[in-house]
């Protein structure tokens, strides 16, 4: 369950994904557990928090999506994306994963592709509501990846 507070007049966003009393059903706590949205020198800059990071399988996922979300705000609210900050733990690369890490560090950098959004996501002026558009389109342009690196997950190998 996600807790959503609006300064109305800072224009900030605090979620808390943390919930205490829902631990003891859950496999491992929440590894994300908060992110805060907030303007700043005119833009509009969203930092997470995270508990525990896994570099290899789950962190290059949690940066491209909490970079959309980043991406969306912005759109939604009128601001340009500012900064995309990541606080992050327990940073790991599990045993298992060690020659999957190698071949990726091999590769050489490709051209970034470019992210088209037609509408965003947006804060309620008035309220505590984040409304999402029932139909919108993501597109990225030039997306030319490198073939997947697969692995398995691992808790705590």
């Amino acid at each position: 369950m996600y807790s959503i507070k609006l300064d109305p007049q800072s224009r900030r966003l605090i979620v808390s994904a943390w919930a205490p009393q829902d631990l003891k059903e859950m496999a491992l706590p929440p590894c994300h557990y908060a992110f805060q949205v907030y303007i700043n020198k005119g833009k509009l800059d969203l930092m997470w928090q995270q508990r525990s990071a896994d570099v290899f399988l789950g962190l290059p996922y949690d940066i491209a999506m909490y970079g959309l979300l980043l991406e969306m705000l912005a759109k939604g609210s009128g601001y340009e994306p500012g900064e995309l900050i990541g606080q992050l733990g327990d940073c790991h690369l599990y045993n298992n994963h060690l020659d999957q890490a190698r071949l990726y560090l091999t590769r050489s950098n490709r051209a970034l592709p470019k992210l088209e959004l037609d509408e965003g996501l947006f804060i309620a002026k008035d309220s505590q509501t984040l409304y999402i558009p029932c139909d919108f389109e993501i597109k990225l342009n030039n997306y030319n990846p490198y073939a997947a690196i697969k692995a398995e997950l691992s808790v705590g190998k």
